[in-house]
């Protein structure tokens, strides 16, 4: 069940790697907004599922649901931030497969804190999916310097996602906390760190009017975030960091390529984006069959 929800979330964070880069070439709007836009809608998903699931309010008890509200203000606070940059910046597909390096950094802190064991295929499936961000890493010349600038912004956004991986492992196993809540607890405290982070930026007039043009266009983005949350917390309670960081790497890498190729084309998809998918895929699938 934990893969089945592992890539259940990683198609749904393809489609919001997807859609967004469509919905901010066609608006125009700021990322941080768009963000912003994103989880709030994410948020309502959240509390809906919870909701339906038979969540009270009584449940979300401060010892609960302290855990949450740092993960929630690192991903999807700060995290979606440098991820719409990159997504705009680098194109979904590079920016996807850039997240591939996650893997590397949540097992070895999943090892160092966790007290999580390697295995030879954990090892070689990891190894796989990082070889993809690194035949990105050093793609041509012929790149801008704005590619550039993205892709280090989606390095940086792995690097978050890592700490949110292997916080979520262990704030889960703490909590009892109904998978579906906890998705909502954190998505609710990203939305507050991103709203404070679009206003004090863009400045409350600015903020309001792209906010306006946000919420329809990121309305597929934050459906499938608020999908995505629950089912990834879900994968964390069953199934250990070694094990689901590298497969969701893997699942949103393909989806995001295949999609953004599909529907945006142009750039997004060359015989290195399609070798760097390749190698990425074949590591999850490592890590699957041998889970």
């Amino acid at each position: 069940m934990s893969i089945v929800l592992t890539c259940l979330a990683g198609m749904l964070f393809a489609v919001n790697a997807t859609f967004t880069r469509l919905a901010l070439d066609r608006t125009g709007i700021r990322t941080d907004v768009a963000a912003a836009a994103t989880v709030m809608t994410a948020t309502t998903v959240a509390s809906v599922i919870a909701i339906i699931g038979g969540v009270r309010l009584s449940d979300l008890s401060w010892a609960n649901s302290q855990g949450f509200f740092v993960i929630g203000a690192i991903v999807p606070g700060f995290g979606q931030l440098t991820f719409y940059a990159a997504i705009r910046m680098a194109g979904p597909s590079r920016s996807a497969i850039m997240l591939g390096t996650v893997p590397v950094w949540s097992v070895a802190l999943a090892t160092i804190f966790l007290n999580e064991h390697w295995s030879a295929s954990v090892v070689v499936g990891t190894i796989l999916a990082v070889m993809g961000s690194v035949l990105l890493a050093t793609e041509g010349t012929t790149k801008t310097s704005v590619s550039r600038l993205g892709l280090a912004l989606a390095a940086l956004t792995a690097l978050q996602f890592a700490i949110r991986d292997v916080l979520a492992r262990s704030v889960t196993q703490e909590s009892n906390l109904d998978s579906s809540a906890a998705a909502a607890v954190t998505l609710g405290v990203g939305a507050v760190v991103l709203i404070g982070v679009a206003v004090g930026t863009a400045r409350p007039r600015e903020f309001s009017k792209n906010l306006r043009r946000s919420m329809p266009a990121m309305l597929i983005p934050g459906i499938a975030v608020g999908i995505a949350m629950p089912a990834l917390l879900a994968a964390f309670e069953r199934s250990r960091v070694v094990i689901v960081s590298p497969l969701l790497g893997a699942t949103q890498t393909v989806g995001a390529v295949l999609l953004s190729g599909l529907l945006i084309g142009g750039t997004e998809i060359d015989r290195r984006v399609v070798l760097a998918v390749i190698v990425t895929l074949a590591g999850g699938t490592l890590i699957g069959v041998t889970r």
